[in-house]
């Protein structure tokens, strides 16, 4: 269950990550130099549809988010060599807002490799001052529909919360160069990927009011 998902570490390792508790100094330090950092994110910013979110939770001074991705349809290519051994990937296509029919099927290339067809939900790492805030955050995620959202226990004390829901779809479209798909099937995708986007973007709405109500209550 997801909302056991503090218990990710094993019972050991929580035990020791319980007695090495990080200092508020040493967690406002770290609060400062990943504010103060380069971006180094594939696109170098914050996606535009949770701006408002991130920004938010980097002024709560018990908060301050590692990474972020407000949700995405990604078209991509597999490199793949002789005994199916992955080299990489190139992204043929991707979008965090709704696609049309043909965005698809025009940036469908076969001959780059293994196309597959991929969304991803609203992924949120945020650092956490202390678990007891952790777990107040951990439980507006699961209330907001992020069932997959967890805690993880790191060295020093370090405390790191994934927000994160199973509103995902993964198809492939092409194998050794042959289009496994026809454009009616794949218009149905895009309307499936279509549907997946605007039930995570009222996810994050409904993650965002209500984290605005818990922390402005405390």
């Amino acid at each position: 269950m997801a909302s056991n998902n503090i218990h990710n570490v094993p019972q050991k390792s929580l035990c020791k990550a319980q007695i090495q508790k990080m200092t508020p100094e040493e967690f406002m330090n770290q609060k400062s130099q990943i504010l103060d950092g380069v971006d180094l994110s594939r696109k170098g910013c914050i996606d535009d549809p949770i701006k408002g979110l991130v920004q938010f939770i980097n002024e709560e001074s018990d908060f301050v988010t590692t990474s972020s991705c407000s949700g995405r349809v990604v078209l991509f290519c597999e490199d793949v060599t002789n005994g199916n051994h992955k080299k990489g990937c190139k992204w043929l296509f991707t979008s965090h807002e709704n696609i049309k029919d043909d965005d698809l099927w025009n940036s469908i290339d076969p001959k780059e490799g293994n196309n597959i067809l991929k969304y991803e939900p609203l992924i949120l790492h945020v650092q956490c001052s202390t678990l007891e805030s952790a777990k107040l955050m951990h439980t507006c995620a699961l209330e907001s529909g992020f069932r997959n959202s967890g805690i993880t226990l790191g060295k020093r004390g370090k405390v790191i919360l994934a927000v994160r829901s199973c509103v995902g779809l993964e198809v492939p479209l092409t194998e050794d160069g042959i289009v496994l798909v026809s454009k009616e099937y794949l218009e149905f995708l895009t309307k499936k990927a279509n549907e997946k986007i605007e039930e995570n973007k009222l996810r994050t709405e409904r993650f965002f009011c209500n984290l605005s109500i818990i922390l402005g209550s405390r």
